[in-house]
């Protein structure tokens, strides 16, 4: 099955890679360098809003049926973005790469993504960040030995929240990195590591720590459709998992993960579906919701994807 997603992939590619461009940034007034600044501390991090981008680092080679981000990572971080989702393939150099599909992205996780999150958070101490991990290609015994020689490092660890727990809290985590492992790649982890994790579904998921803790989350990743004509029906089944997150009593440690992101390979690719990121923000917006859990989306730089971010900053001051 992968590997027919990986045909589709290079085919549409080829018919499509330069008939369509992202929507062209817009600037943004003012930043939210600092937005977690004011949250308490008390506050868990199940209970606030987070806007997160899915295939973080997919914004240079794959045409439109690859690309899912018009703004690098450190741009991302500096609009607010605070949660990353990013897909690593060992290579022939020894150095983690940052893919989508079969596409590299001209980026390493070490180089490129690892010590911008650090720089940013040494600059920002009052910002976390959650980072879900996942192997792209490639073997697992290749990209484990990489990663975890990277993640042990004696320099980083100050960086890394280490000890998941369920009712953990943004005092926990300021100027911090919270993993989040969709792969096994090692015993002694730092963050959560995810399983129960289905392909293209909406499910239940379960964080564990290396130290037995664990808690559940709502995911919906529903992501390949036939037609953008199902708009419609993603952008609702995406509102309902943010309305459950928002119906969870304050006590609840249920974390909600909703990916906006679709895509109709080999007929349309996630830039067709990008302008669910204004149907979700004028949601938020109007019912008011407090709690959306963390929402990954496409085109962050885009103004739908602005409008999304400061939506979700913004529900964590209602």
């Amino acid at each position: 099955m992968k590997h027919l997603r990986y045909i589709l992939f290079f085919a549409f590619y080829i018919l499509t890679a330069y008939s369509i461009k992202a929507e062209k940034p817009v600037i943004q007034s003012g930043s939210y360098s600092t937005w977690m600044k004011n949250i308490d501390d008390s506050t868990p991090l199940c209970k606030i809003s987070i806007p997160g981008t899915h295939d973080s680092g997919a914004s240079q080679h794959g045409g439109v049926g690859i690309i899912t981000q018009d703004i690098s990572i450190p741009t991302q971080l500096r609009q607010g973005i605070r949660c990353f989702d990013i897909r690593l393939q060992a290579m022939d150099n020894n150095k983690l790469g940052i893919y989508h599909g079969p596409f590299f992205q001209d980026i390493y996780w070490e180089e490129n993504v690892l010590t911008e999150f650090i720089d940013f958070l040494k600059r920002n101490p009052s910002e976390t960040l959650i980072v879900f991990l996942k192997k792209e290609n490639g073997k697992i015994t290749d990209y484990a030995h990489l990663l975890s020689a990277i993640l042990e490092k004696p320099e980083y660890q100050t960086y890394f929240m280490h000890n998941f727990r369920s009712d953990i809290t943004l005092g926990n985590c300021r100027g911090k990195i919270l993993f989040l492992h969709r792969d096994h790649a090692m015993d002694n982890y730092p963050g959560a590591e995810c399983s129960g994790w289905e392909d293209n579904a909406t499910c239940t998921v379960t964080l564990s720590s290396k130290n037995g803790d664990k808690c559940f989350v709502t995911v919906e990743d529903e992501y390949q459709y036939s037609s953008v004509k199902e708009t419609d029906y993603k952008t609702q089944i995406c509102i309902r998992n943010i309305e459950k997150m928002g119906a969870e009593p304050y006590n609840s440690e249920l974390w909600g993960f909703t990916f906006v992101s679709a895509t109709a390979v080999p007929v349309a690719g996630p830039i067709h579906f990008a302008k669910i990121n204004n149907l979700i923000a004028k949601h938020i917006q109007k019912a008011g919701k407090k709690n959306c859990g963390i929402v990954l989306f496409d085109f962050s730089g885009s103004k739908n994807g602005k409008r999304l971010t400061k939506a979700l900053i913004d529900s964590n001051r209602q």
